[in-house]
């Protein structure tokens, strides 16, 4: 089976988690199954050397193919900002990875247990990922106003509000139509990949999916509808009994991969935070309770400067952005525009 280019998106707040996740990756992931680690960094000013320097020891065995790509890279900072522009990176970068398939993960994802490329893509060459309905998703919207920008009538749309790929990670790219899909976008819009996507307040993951359903083969033709487990802590279930039921699941699935949100670490309370180090020591990623205590405090004294770093680094961007943009005044359409007194 042909290795995987694994793909995560980062900024400031979820760096550690990014560590961690190195970690994991270190110890689990078959070193025969990888061909590059890419890391996009969305911070706003870049890793610094000492983040770099952590996460490459994190890497271990496998840090000779990490490569560290700044999302500005792939696309226009001016086109794009924030959470967006990691989902435009996400797309994007298929431009410049060499294998058949590749593998995108959230910082939040970490590996629990010995994972190969047979756990992302069959002997076929098609991607494990179980469609789900969006019948009454919260994203059921963006769906269907993606599928309508791809030109798919009443009855692709129905069919697709009943059962498509979900929007979680990890999730499983075939490079060629990554890269047909932006093509065509470019082609049919006149703009680049990053600027349509944008306008048109896309998702990655309905883009490419809802490309393939109405443009392309069909989905059956590049994923085999079979389950790809990786349960996660949500905010919305940020207590024990919450932690308790992301692992019961993950141990129920046999799952590779499982996943803590930066929100839950950041606002959970002692007792689910305690749940978590247990099972973070469990799945063998912590040599004990304490030592995984000791990351999440670390994590925590981080978490909320990083937000307001980046936010306020954002608005800054934007409002600079938003001025580039705006037209200039000639002197004659100020005359015409000044009252008389």
């Amino acid at each position: 089976m042909s290795p995987l280019t694994f793909v995560t998106v980062v900024f400031e707040a979820e760096v550690p988690l990014l560590e961690l996740q190195a970690r994991s990756m270190a110890r689990y992931l078959d070193p025969a199954s990888v061909e590059e680690m890419l890391i996009l960094d969305n911070s706003v000013l870049g890793l610094s050397g000492p983040s770099r320097r952590r996460l490459l020891r994190e890497y271990g065995a496998l840090q000779d193919r990490v490569r560290i790509v700044r999302t500005r890279e792939l696309i226009d900072p001016g086109a794009t900002g924030g959470w967006r522009s990691q989902q435009a990176a996400k797309l994007a970068i298929a431009r410049r990875i060499r294998t058949p398939h590749y593998v995108v993960l959230d910082a939040k994802n970490h590996f629990t247990r010995a994972a190969s490329a047979a756990e992302f893509v069959d002997r076929t060459g098609r991607a494990f990922g179980r469609s789900h309905p969006y019948t009454t998703h919260p994203l059921r919207e963006s769906l269907v106003r993606t599928l309508t920008y791809l030109g798919a009538d009443a009855h692709q749309t129905e069919r697709a509000v009943a059962a498509f790929p979900p929007t979680a990670t990890p999730f499983v790219f075939d490079t060629d139509t990554v890269r047909a899909v932006m093509d065509d976008i470019e082609r049919r819009s006149g703009r680049t990949f990053p600027e349509e996507f944008e306008r048109r307040e896309l998702l990655e993951f309905f883009l490419y999916a809802g490309w393939i359903d109405t443009r392309g083969p069909g989905l059956a033709a590049l994923r085999n509808n079979r389950s790809l487990p990786a349960p996660a802590v949500w905010p919305k279930a940020a207590s024990v009994d919450g932690v308790r039921a992301a692992i019961a699941e993950h141990r129920r699935e046999d799952a590779a991969v499982f996943a803590v949100h930066r929100q839950v670490l950041a606002a959970a309370d002692p007792a689910t935070l305690a749940r978590i180090a247990e099972a973070w020591t469990t799945f063998g990623l912590f040599p004990d309770a304490a030592s995984a205590g000791t990351f999440i405090r670390r994590f925590r004294r981080r978490y909320l400067p990083a937000i307001v770093w980046t936010r306020g680094m954002e608005r800054v961007r934007r409002a600079v952005g938003h001025r580039k943009r705006a037209p200039r005044l000639t002197s004659s359409v100020v005359r015409s525009e000044t009252p008389a007194i």
